[in-house]
């Protein structure tokens, strides 16, 4: 008896559990082609959003865009539920039979649904009074020259379950750049709603490119309030795209306007041996994006200790012109004293209104650094030492008082030989410091270089080489290496036979025999400095 209890307990809790119900329905069936429609699945309990996965829509050749979840709580006459709602957007390019699988929510299977797509006959934009026109704001433009491209649509009534498909266009990265911009036009006395999209596209190969316009996509209601499908397909734009003239230095920076300065903080009229302060310099680039910022590396040789912050990165849209920022923060703690010498740093770039090239410059700042009081009592000390003590013969000096005048004259030249080990070894720490941080930042170039070439990416590839070579003292043999891939990068073709893993293994053989060389000379330095 006990155990026939035990078991219609686990009954009722077994059918307890599987009380959620889910269920998975469309907005329209048949569904027109190239129309967009809408996927709703409905479960009554509280599930993660992960419970859904819309993915497996792609293999039943659907055009899947976004999701969104949502839960509602209700509560009637006591009695609460909750739902838990996900709905995605759908799409078919060709006419036929279509199935939406069965989908497994909270251990609950839906409903497989056949769904039907014909072919119905879109109303003409002119009649539908929908319409949508594109432009790109420079149509010759160089690599990695970012080029803004626009769609505005006029709307004279409605346009439900709009959807729009972002322009394409090969050798190119293109997103979506700021918030749509939504108004009200009049034009011949006639009210529209408008929206205007932009994408910001940069190209990355060079040579003549076709830019396929986006595609509109929605219900629209005409004046006697029939729902009709609108497609409708942007026109197609030409751009042409030029190779960066052989001449330039360095890598790569296009843009229309650049801003290059520094801060001192604080900005003294002295600063003392061994006191921080902090130079910010500061890098704001019209017409690029973040990825394309520059490295800033300045070389502070054996005057500072060195440390740099991370960088400070954001991109900025001001009238329709993206602006990426770059601000880095250096701590410097001068280690000798003296006029020293911050370095400049230049920075050479593309003006692309002048079409020619052009520099930005930081240039070298001298600063006054005195003693810190601990050198300053080092100095006195020594100063003192130097001077022979003046001796009056009095017939009444006592043993005493030359013993006491003998161990202050030891105890001062004590003290004088702790201040001076003390100072040499604050300086050995500094070069220590400097050194690991040198080796750890070359390391990591290395490190970066390395992936990109297993990886296959040839445009990090490039940059991670030339960071690591500019903090080198190597010989011409790896300034060549850099200078093959930035060619087969840059070339107006696509170097398909360029192999990265080989290349890599070409510069790992010539950093090894480099690093033999080195090792070799600092052994025969070492045996003749014993």
């Amino acid at each position: 008896m006990k155990a026939l209890s035990v078991i219609f307990i686990l009954l009722l809790s077994f059918n307890g559990y599987a009380t959620t119900k889910v269920t998975a329905s469309v907005s329209q069936n048949p569904v027109a082609v190239g129309q967009a429609f809408t996927l709703e699945i409905m479960a009554d309990d509280t599930l993660a959003a992960s419970e859904f996965d819309s993915s497996v829509l792609l293999r039943q050749k659907f055009v899947v865009g976004s999701t969104s979840t949502s839960r509602q709580h209700t509560s009637i006459n006591g009695e609460s539920s909750t739902q838990t709602r996900w709905t995605t957007t759908l799409l078919v390019r060709e006419e036929g039979n279509y199935l939406i699988p069965s989908f497994n929510i909270g251990g609950q299977n839906t409903t497989p649904i056949q769904l039907k797509a014909k072919v119905i006959a879109a109303i003409e934009p002119s009649k539908d009074q929908v319409r949508m026109e594109v432009s790109l704001d420079n149509a010759e433009v160089y690599i990695g020259q970012p080029v803004t491209y626009t769609a505005k649509i006029w709307v004279a009534n409605s346009l439900d379950q709009a959807n729009i498909i972002a322009p394409s266009m090969l050798g190119a990265k293109i997103e979506k750049l700021g918030d749509d911009k939504q108004d009200l036009e009049v034009i011949d006395g006639k009210r529209y709603r408008t929206l205007t999209r932009h994408w910001l596209l940069t190209p990355e190969k060079a040579g003549e490119f076709e830019v396929r316009g986006p595609r509109l996509s929605g219900l629209a209601n005409d004046i006697n309030r029939r729902a009709r499908p609108v497609d409708i397909a942007a026109q197609t734009l030409s751009l042409e795209v030029k190779a960066p003239p052989a001449s330039f230095p360095g890598t790569w920076l296009p843009s229309n306007d650049l801003l290059l300065y520094e801060e001192i903080q604080p900005l003294q009229s002295d600063y003392q041996q061994g006191q921080a302060f902090t130079r910010i310099i500061n890098l704001t680039i019209a017409g690029i994006t973040e990825e394309q910022l520059p490295e800033i590396a300045i070389d502070y040789g054996e005057d500072f200790r060195v440390y740099p912050e991370a960088y400070q990165d954001r991109t900025i849209v001001k009238d329709g012109i993206v602006f990426a920022q770059r601000s880095l923060n250096v701590a410097l703690i001068p280690v000798n004293e003296g006029e020293l010498t911050l370095p400049g740093w230049s920075l050479p770039w593309w003006d692309l209104a002048k079409d020619q090239q052009a520099s930005a410059d930081i240039a070298p700042r001298t600063i006054t650094v005195v003693a810190a009081p601990v050198n300053q009592q080092l100095q006195t000390l020594s100063s003192n030492q130097n001077i022979a003590p003046e001796v009056i013969e009095k017939p009444s000096t006592s043993i005493w008082t030359w013993f006491f005048a003998l161990a202050w004259l030891l105890t001062m030249a004590l003290l004088v030989w702790v201040i001076k080990r003390k100072k040499v070894a604050i300086t050995a720490e500094a070069e220590l410091e400097q050194s690991e941080y040198t080796t750890a930042l070359d390391d990591d170039y290395w490190a970066q270089f390395s992936a990109a070439c297993k990886s296959g990416h040839m445009h990090q590839a490039e940059q991670a080489l030339g960071k690591w070579v500019a903090k080198q003292e190597l010989n011409s043999s790896f300034a060549s290496l850099h200078k093959e891939i930035s060619t087969a990068n840059w070339a107006s073709e696509v170097k398909e036979d360029f192999d990265l893993v080989a290349f890599f293994q070409q510069c790992q053989a010539l950093k090894k025999q480099h690093q033999n060389k080195k090792e070799q000379g600092e052994a025969a330095l070492s045996s003749l400095n014993p």
